[in-house]
């Protein structure tokens, strides 16, 4: 069956479609018949055929020359470009999707565990912003979020294992498609239900999820793929387990705009994060000095480094920094060399990101752009690297029991796995004799598998023959580790308790001895019908491409300040509601023109029924200077609600939001005497050290929201409550 019939972008994959410009092989046939026609008599025509030539009949008159065929017309420069710009930037091996969706998956159900640890005071009721109120007042003029719909602690639970679930399955390939749009429905949910915490990192995770949709990305190294490959192969014989053939969903190589519109975004990035960062302090070099002391973003190591880290070298670093970040745009986009460009700007990204990332608590920003990184791998490098673990792995012969449809089916998967080829099989003994024994006669069965050594004839049973299997499939010698921790450490044991009960395991999982293949028996073809359904699907995919692709360049164009502003235009109502309901922003400027030179948080002063001093949000007595601060140990998700929450703009979610969650405190500890009596909400800011100094000056806490109880009168030998506090503004 061809590989339309499970996705239609597969009739892109191997040929071009029709009306696409400049197939490979287009106008060859014509070509080839025109040479054969040049001369009449030439080694092309045939035997007598040629005028006056030795088969003409006597007598005959000369037949008259035969006109040469019209050459095709030379293939025009825009179809000739059109097939570079296909070759070059919008096809893709299929393995580096297949891998890019693990790791993609990875991230997503990482991050989901992040959000859900902190889900009672950021996403349900009982935190600073209530499903109700948000959807009254929304934080932006396009807002739409599955979790509006769950409001209680519980239920908010739920809406998390449901994203688990599907993060999950997108990541081992089941159904991928359908879990890939409900991923991206998932994530952008999430964003949407409380925008105030959404940075860079997220808009990110938006982006790459939804290109992620449109990629078939489970064609390989998925669930999938091998339920595909059961379905469409179906093993009956030794010499079917040694027919290595692999379909062409699995080898042709995917070629779809998305492609080019993943690379394009991928490296507008850092042209943007380039270009925008075009102030003093960047010029100067003084960036990563000023970075490694906001207390509020760093981590421990980062308040080491900037502790051992000479002045002259955060020099060095801030410039390498905007070196490297502007080498990886050609480095992205080359379309020569690939083999050593993507390597070096997969190694670039790697580098830069890991580096923040284990420096700086930015969400999920530095771990998806590396995971966007896996999107530039070529066939070249899976080549590399396929002849580089080959010189590591041996081949081996696998030995099993052909009376035994467990033992058929183990080989049946192990075939799948064994990507390099290094794996040969074959049956211990005759079906014939296995049914004697299973009669009452004939000799002991062997072992359901043993492997064997073709070059010294060694034999390894138990334990040693899946460690042989192991190391020789793709990656298996790396994964030997976490396979024998699924085994609890006993994978000989648990192979030995199969091989006795293969009978009894096979009858569990409906297993029977395998049919002789039936006469007749042919692949179903696809329908004229379905074929015409296929090209219209990828028809309509190219459409949808290529329409968001003009949006986020017309994003692109008005978000970023480096853009001419007689570029500047105003979008139509739908285009900002295909940008803003997703969050497929396209600003790109992290710490530009100039990095932040403020640092600060919130604290909270807030008196208790007992007339302790306490911050609700640590449990401690309250903060009031941050000069003396080593790291604040903030999470991405605390620190950005902090720092939105004191802005102008959000004075709306401060009361009833931030307020009623600070005056639940007590139900939170369980402890009647933490009830709150009065509170003073501060941002407290002091400013960065100098260049080439060590201790932050100028500390000011920043009264931004009060609160009394009403109506309440001391008891005596209580204090009374101090007066409430005038709220000033903390920013724009």
């Amino acid at each position: 069956m061809r590989a339309a019939d499970e996705d239609p972008s597969a009739a892109a994959a191997g040929a071009p479609e029709e009306g696409a410009p400049g197939g490979e092989d287009a106008g060859a046939p014509e070509e080839s018949a025109a040479r054969a026609d040049d001369a009449p008599g030439g080694e092309g025509a045939p035997e007598g055929s040629a005028p006056g030539g030795e088969g003409a009949p006597e007598g005959s008159a000369p037949a008259p020359p035969r006109a040469a065929a019209p050459r095709p017309p030379a293939e025009s420069r825009s179809r000739r470009l059109g097939r570079w710009i296909r070759d070059h930037y919008c096809t893709i091996d299929v393995r580096t999707l297949g891998l890019f969706r693990l790791v993609l998956g990875f991230l997503l159900v990482s991050d989901c565990l992040r959000h859900w640890a902190e889900a009672r005071w950021i996403y349900s009721n009982d935190g600073v912003l209530t499903n109700h109120y948000h959807l009254f007042h929304p934080s932006s003029g396009f807002n739409f979020s599955l979790y509006h719909a769950f409001s209680s602690i519980g239920e908010v639970h739920v809406a998390f294992a449901l994203s688990l679930f599907c993060f999950f399955c997108f990541f081992i390939g089941w159904h991928t498609r359908l879990f890939s749009i409900l991923s991206f429905v998932l994530v952008t949910s999430r964003d949407n239900r409380i925008v105030m915490i959404e940075n860079g990192g997220y808009v990110v995770v938006n982006l790459i999820t939804c290109w992620a949709m449109f990629m078939p990305t489970g064609r390989r190294f998925s669930v999938d793929a091998l339920v595909r490959s059961y379905r469409e192969r179906k093993e009956r014989t030794a010499a079917d387990l040694a027919d290595r053939s692999r379909p062409a969903w699995a080898t042709q190589p995917y070629v779809s705009g998305i492609v080019l519109l993943a690379i394009l975004n991928l490296a507008t990035i850092y042209y943007f994060n380039v270009v925008n960062k075009s102030g003093q302090i960047w010029r100067r070099g003084d960036t990563v000095h000023y970075v490694l002391h906001l207390d509020r973003m760093v981590t421990g190591l980062a308040v080491v480094a900037r502790e051992y880290i000479p002045f002259w070298a955060k020099k060095g670093m801030t410039w390498g920094v905007l070196m490297l970040e502007a080498m990886l745009v050609p480095w992205i986009l080359s379309p020569y060399g690939r083999r050593f460009t993507r390597a070096l700007a997969m190694g670039g990204m790697w580098a830069l990101h890991g580096s923040f990332g284990v420096m700086m608590r930015l969400g999920p920003f530095s771990w998806f752009m590396i995971g966007w990184s896996f999107l530039l791998p070529t066939a070249q490098h899976w080549d590399a690297l396929e002849r580089w673990y080959r010189r590591r792995a041996a081949p081996r012969v696998v030995v099993y029991d052909g009376s035994s449809p467990l033992a058929f089916a183990l080989m049946r998967f192990l075939v799948r796995l064994d990507g390099l080829e290094l794996l040969r099989f074959e049956e211990a003994r005759g079906e014939a004799a296995g049914a004697a024994e299973e009669a009452g006669g004939g000799e002991p069965r062997p072992e359901l598998f043993v492997v064997r050594d073709p070059s010294d004839g060694r034999v390894f049973q138990g334990a040693g023959a899946l460690r042989e299997i192991l190391q020789a499939l793709p990656g298996g010698r790396f994964a030997r580790p976490l396979f024998w921790a699924l085994t609890l450490g006993a994978p000989g044991a648990l192979l030995g308790i199969a091989s006795r009960r293969r009978d009894a395991i096979a009858r569990f999982f409906g297993l029977t001895r395998r049919a002789r293949a039936r006469a007749g028996e042919v692949a179903e073809s696809p329908s004229p019908l379905s074929e015409k359904l296929a090209r219209g699907r990828v028809i309509a995919r190219e459409a949808l491409v290529a329409y968001l692709g003009l949006c986020a360049v017309s994003q692109a164009i008005n978000e970023n300040k480096s853009v001419p502003a007689i570029l500047k235009h105003t979008q139509p109502k739908f285009v900002q509601a295909t940008i803003v309901y997703p969050r497929l922003l396209q600003g790109w400027g992290m710490f530009a023109p100039n990095p932040i030179t403020e640092d600060g948080s919130i604290t909270v002063d807030a008196i208790t029924i007992d007339g302790r001093h306490v911050d609700p949000f640590t449990g401690q007595p309250p903060d009031l200077d941050l000069t003396d601060a080593r790291g604040l140990g903030l999470g991405q998700i605390r620190q950005d609600y902090f720092n939105r929450i004191r802005l102008d703009r959000n004075k709306a979610f401060r009361r009833p939001g931030l307020q009623d969650y600070l005056l639940r405190y007590h139900e939170r500890t369980g402890r009647q005497e933490d009830e709150i009596l009065a509170f003073d909400v501060y941002w407290v800011r002091d400013q960065c050290p100098r260049p080439g100094e060590v201790a932050p000056y100028k500390n000011e806490a920043i009264p931004i929201l009060s609160y009394r109880k009403p109506g309440y009168r001391p008891r005596p030998g209580m204090p009374a409550l101090p007066p409430v506090r005038k709220e000033e503004s903390a920013g724009n």
